[in-house]
């Protein structure tokens, strides 16, 4: 029992002895160190990393120091790589060892403690290094797996969200692969792609008409501001209409530049009436040349009647100086552009300035207005309202009474031609007596008016000869001396005297029917004077008017008659010679001097020759 207990102690334990060197060769003395078994081999299982396999130390020459085993005795394991150790050459390796079964990673070196050289080994089974790498790739793997399956799931889900914007788009659109003409569509977003560029397609066609039609717009507007029918918006509307047109309407004042062109009628062969639109057409364009070489901006507005409007704005801190000279200066370019290409004459009346977008339908009637205080015989005229002088509306001039009373006589005798040269030495006249337009368009209203006084007299109806025409309202909008001699002649005079002929004519030919059936009573004694004392008119007048209407004066046509009826009792009747001049109204002596000098022969010889023949 002793023994066996010493041998345990002795398995369990290493005693270390170090001599400690002393003088000569025998050591001082020895330092022992014991060693326990249990915290060895747990310092040995420290050199592996894993729970299974065997680790151990040897002697250099392969005796056995420590081993796992509780009886430190070498398992059959150890035993067989401590053998494959001895046979290396390296001090140090790594290699592998098949045993029973299994495959061991072993590794073997050496370190040095105490001044000796300690040996191990150390051996794991592959499947041990591997499990962990197992476990990962295991865990990589379902973890992946389960990410793919999240990422499909989320995928689907993904695009069934995408999809559906895509599948209200393609209903609305109103499109389906099947549907698609042309080149065969694989799926929907190539219809979608063919979809779009239909749209874009179609919205540039629109944008292109948007922008042709735009000006047109534009222009519509201002006219219907300027005429005053967009009374019912606000000062935001209008602005807002204004900037939807592209204009700035922040800090702006704006004025109306009202140019009237003069001189058509003295343009010869040209152009001819009916052109004034084409005109008009030239000058807008002419001033839309203009515009943008100014610091302005400006709208051109076509009245087709030989007028153009522009509506001008600017910037609210420029100084009135500044205004008034840009606003002058672009009007002397638009006269001399005008004179230089159109050959014609103009008068540019400048308006006051506003802020307010709703005061310009009144600025442009009040531009309208100042144009009558255009001087007739000074040629192109610019008229700033704000510099106009009130006395030039109050200029006294002769009215030319005379001169109305001859037009008035000759239009009531229907002389045309002496009318209208009345007519064209009054205008004449008046216009170098009148200082501006107004007075001369004051005086050609009177006279307007008289004529149609002589009209009304005729008893002829002034609305069926000139169709309900306004007369007033057309020669207001005339502004030549000229052009108002020719209105007058072909509106006012020439419509009255062809119908005023026409009535007299019928007038006429209803007297001289009633003249014939007098005349149809030749038995009595009935002449010219008796004629027209029945007819309540003058033997002047009615012997004029039956040589007109018959081609023969009233007495030939009466001896026509009864020397026709003569000639017919004396062929068919017994009757005395006397006895049908008493017939017929005449005489018997004066009848046969009459019917000798109008047949030849005499009354007896007629009778003779007429019944033999």
């Amino acid at each position: 029992m002793e023994r066996s207990a010493q041998h345990q102690q002795q398995a369990a334990s290493v005693s270390l002895v170090h001599k400690i060197p002393g003088i000569g060769t025998k050591p001082f003395g020895a330092l022992i160190m014991v060693l326990n078994k249990n915290n060895v081999l747990a310092l040995i299982e420290t050199l592996t990393p894993y729970n299974q396999g065997t680790t151990f130390l040897f002697k250099e020459d392969g005796g056995w120091l420590f081993t796992t085993t509780r009886q430190n005795d070498p398992t059959a394991l150890d035993q067989a790589i401590l053998a494959q150790v001895l046979e290396k050459e390296e001090r140090a390796d790594t290699f592998l060892l098949g045993w029973e079964k299994n495959n061991y990673s072993v590794t073997y070196g050496n370190f040095t403690r105490m001044g000796a050289a300690w040996f191990y080994a150390s051996a794991a089974p592959l499947t041990s290094i591997t499990a962990p790498v197992i476990f990962i790739s295991k865990w990589i793997m379902y973890t992946s797996t389960a990410l793919f399956l999240f990422a499909v799931i989320l995928s689907w889900f993904a695009s069934r969200r995408l999809y559906t914007p895509v599948d209200k788009l393609l209903k609305t659109i109103g499109g389906s692969k099947d549907e698609s003409p042309g080149k065969p569509v694989r799926n929907e977003f190539e219809l979608i792609e063919s979809q779009w560029n239909n749209l874009s397609r179609e919205s540039q066609t629109l944008q292109t008409r948007l922008d042709r039609q735009l000006p047109h717009l534009r222009e519509g507007f201002l006219l219907q501001l300027l005429h005053g029918y967009m009374y019912a918006y606000s000062e935001k509307e209008l602005r807002d209409r204004m900037a939807h047109f592209g204009r700035e309407v922040h800090n702006q004042r704006y004025c109306i530049v009202f140019v009237q062109l003069l001189g058509f009628s003295k343009l010869g062969g040209r152009f001819s009436e009916g052109d004034e639109g084409l005109i008009t057409f030239a000058a807008a364009n002419m001033v839309e040349e203009l515009i943008p070489n100014r610091s302005i901006q400006a709208d051109v507005i076509n009245f087709h009647d030989l007028s153009v409007g522009l509506l001008v704005s600017l910037p609210h801190q420029m100084p009135r100086e500044q205004f008034d000279q840009e606003v002058v200066q672009i009007s002397e370019e638009i006269i001399a552009c005008i004179e230089r290409i159109l050959h014609m004459q103009a008068t540019i009346c400048i308006s006051r300035a506003t802020d307010a977008i709703k005061q310009v339908p009144v600025l442009f009637e009040e531009t309208k207005l100042a144009l009558s205080f255009r001087r007739l015989h000074a040629g192109n005229q610019i008229i700033d309202i704000d510099k106009l002088d009130e006395s030039e509306s109050r200029y006294a001039f002769d009215y030319p009474f005379d001169l109305e009373k001859q037009v008035l006589h000759a239009i009531r005798i229907g002389k045309e031609q002496e009318a209208v040269a009345f007519i064209k030495v009054f205008v004449t006249d008046l216009s170098h007596k009148s200082a501006n337009e107004a007075m001369l368009k004051q005086g050609t209203l009177h006279l307007l008016g008289s004529v149609l006084h002589v009209v009304l007299q005729s008893g002829l109806s002034i609305q069926q000869i000139y169709d309900s025409a306004n007369l007033y309202e057309q020669l207001c909008q005339i502004r030549e001396p000229d052009e108002i001699v020719e209105w007058f002649e072909s509106r006012v005079i020439h419509p009255f005297i062809r119908d005023f002929s026409q009535k007299q004519n019928m007038q006429m030919r209803q007297i001289i029917e009633k003249a014939v059936d007098l005349q149809k009573q030749y038995k009595t004694d009935i002449s010219l004077d008796s004629c027209a004392d029945a007819l309540k008119m003058s033997p002047y007048v009615l012997s004029k008017t039956f040589k007109e209407v018959v081609g023969i004066n009233f007495i030939d046509y009466l001896t026509h008659i009864r020397l026709e009826k003569a000639r017919e009792l004396l062929r068919d009747t017994d009757l005395k010679i006397s006895e049908v001049a008493d017939e017929v109204g005449y005489q018997h002596s004066y009848f046969n001097r009459l019917f000798k000098k109008q047949e030849g022969v005499t009354p007896s010889r007629y009778r003779e020759m007429s019944r033999t023949g």
